[in-house]
């Protein structure tokens, strides 16, 4: 099977009639918003038709930007030494920029509008878009002038954003000498990182600390783009008014402080359960203590099962359609209509991801398949997020924006599905492995992640006073990774270079990419618990739910699923069904 995606229903080549025509639709949308905005925004007498105006045109400029912004962003994601790519996303970033004027401009005017929801209710269109202009007016005290927050946007193409590409470059393009069965290989950190999965315990230790040395080589560059990328942020934020980088975060991710701390506070109480996990594992490894990092995602059998990308697919849809014909044919779609790069090379970067090109209805994925059963579950989380998008088809473009702990709900609600099929479906002896790696991922996205949580906070605590050398960093993640583990894992053996091998600390813009995904593993655990109670009704509620997350804030979202957010029970009841899974994985093991 082809394991590479097409991206020709966006463009062929930079080259095509379809790329140059955008090019042009994009200037000329630019322009014509800006001497629109400048003709027009003086007028109050006529909100309503001036409101629709504006989102006609603003929508119109975010479709093109769109669909041109991802086809580069896919290109680098699938090659990152493609210097064409990154200097006309570097020219389309500084395009961008100019619509950022008219953007303060008609918050500005809009915040001066008496009784808005009067003169929404006398426009259908309008109505369509309550809840962004809602969303407008509440973010508008961040928002400074228009020639403050225009010198922003352009200097963050050579701030933040180029700290972003020379990071991405660094870690895609390194390349290390690892012994691989006796002969000396030289490998990407993305091949490095995926033996971290290999049955052969020799070839993982040998990998962790080829990854290690990987990592000490481009330690200087990578602190240089962090201290950027984070100071950066702290400048601009406060200069806002935000109380700091978090409160930002939760402000764009409609989360409310009072959810983040009772699920923190939940997490931080399932900690010791997680903990008995690891060092069970430890001993079925053969350890006489704690668990070794480089063995923290070991496979516990040597013989279990791989996998064939088309068994994967097969596998996929099969086990979606258990929940829904609808989720299993889209997945068809997706593997049919080669909406998938798999391939696993050099150049290309170490992770998950999709894409949503909302204007062409359309999402690419991007994945490194080796033919394991987390590659299989990997694959069904980024489907997860191409099926949520699809669920907002019909949308216009400034609709399809929800927050990201939302996001990954229907990622991990998908992982769920596939996870409980493949224990049904996988050989016997395969069973304890699969629920191993059930807790292990959840292990990852929980405790993993409220580690590189307390890192970030505290970055942004320390990065206030100055910048953060190598060592500094160092020492503070080895401290926030041990808060999380405890004693479960051998402190000798975790990574101080974790702040460089996480790549959500380099994403300019998209601060604190780590408690979302702990957010979204935990509701999705409560949903799942819903559906086994309720099957098939549960089907339509659900997707009319992700249909309703762009246009609701995360309480609100939660409470159309009847989920009260605010409730310390509701997470302790989702961690107790992993804690379940860790007691049947003691005892079986």
């Amino acid at each position: 099977m082809n394991l590479t995606w097409n991206l020709d229903s966006l463009y062929t080549s930079f080259y095509s009639e379809g790329w140059k025509a955008d090019r042009e639709r994009l200037k000329h949308h630019i322009h014509a918003l800006n001497e629109w905005a400048d003709l027009s925004l003086n007028d109050r007498s006529q909100p309503s038709t001036l409101i629709e105006e504006f989102l006609k045109r603003y929508n119109g400029f975010k479709s093109v930007y769109a669909c041109l912004s991802c086809y580069l962003e896919l290109i680098l994601s699938a090659d990152s030494r493609n210097t064409e790519a990154m200097d006309m996303l570097d020219d389309i970033e500084c395009e961008g920029a100019d619509i950022v004027n008219v953007c303060v401009i008609f918050n500005k005017w809009l915040n001066s509008i008496d009784g808005l929801d009067e003169v929404i209710d006398r426009s259908p269109y309008l109505m369509e878009h309550r809840f962004y202009l809602n969303e407008l007016l509440r973010q508008s005290k961040y928002v400074l002038s228009e020639e403050v927050e225009v010198v922003i946007a352009r200097l963050q193409s050579t701030g933040s954003k180029a700290w972003q590409r020379l990071y991405m470059n660094s870690v895609s393009n390194v390349l290390v000498d690892v012994e691989v069965e006796g002969e000396s290989r030289r490998l990407s950190l993305s091949e490095l990182r995926n033996m971290a999965y290999d049955t052969n315990s020799t070839l993982r230790k040998a990998a962790y600390h080829g990854e290690w040395e990987a990592y000490r080589d481009i330690a200087e560059v990578s602190a240089a783009c962090i201290n950027g990328i984070s100071g950066e942020a702290l400048t601009i934020y406060g200069m806002r008014g935000y109380e700091s980088p978090l409160a930002k975060v939760l402000a764009s991710s409609r989360m409310d402080r009072e959810t983040l701390e009772v699920m923190l506070s939940a997490i931080k109480e399932s900690l010791p359960a997680f903990h008995t996990y690891y060092l069970k594992k430890a001993q079925r490894l053969g350890h006489t203590a704690s668990l070794p990092f480089y063995d923290i995602f070991a496979p516990i059998n040597e013989g279990i099962k791989v996998l064939t990308y088309a068994e994967a697919r097969d596998c996929i849809v099969d086990s979606f359609r258990t929940f829904s014909d609808e989720l299993a044919d889209f997945a068809q779609k997706v593997f049919d209509n080669h909406w998938i790069d798999a391939e696993p090379r050099a150049g290309k970067g170490n992770y998950g991801m999709c894409v949503d090109i909302f204007p062409i209805q359309e999402s690419r994925i991007m994945t490194t398949f080796t033919g394991s059963y987390t590659d299989v579950g990997v694959l069904a989380h980024e489907i997860g997020h191409a099926y949520h998008s699809s669920c907002l088809s019909g949308e216009k473009m400034i609709n399809t924006d929800y927050p990201t702990p939302i996001a990954e709900t229907a990622s991990i609600f998908c992982e769920t599905i596939i996870n409980h099929e493949l224990l049904k479906l996988a050989p016997t002896e395969d069973g304890i492995s699969l629920l191993e790696r059930s807790i292990s991922d959840a292990g990852y996205y929980v405790v993993d992640f409220y580690g590189r949580y307390l890192f970030e906070n505290q970055l942004y605590e320390k990065r206030q006073h100055g910048t953060l050398s190598v060592e500094e960093l160092n020492e503070l993640m080895l401290a926030c990774m041990q808060e999380a583990y405890g004693q479960s894992i051998d402190p000798a053996t975790i990574h101080p270079y974790m702040w460089i091998n996480k790549v959500g600390y380099y994403m300019a813009g998209n601060e604190f990419l780590n408690f979302p995904y702990s957010f979204g593993l935990l509701f999705s655990k409560g949903l799942y618990a819903q559906y086994k109670k309720q099957g098939r009704d549960f089907v339509a509620r659900y997707h009319s739910f992700l249909s309703a997350t762009s246009k609701n804030n995360i309480v609100d979202a939660a409470q159309l699923m009847e989920i009260d957010v605010h409730s310390l029970q509701f997470w302790r009841d989702a961690l107790a069904l992993i804690a379940e899974e860790i007691e049947d994985f003691v005892n079986r093991a």
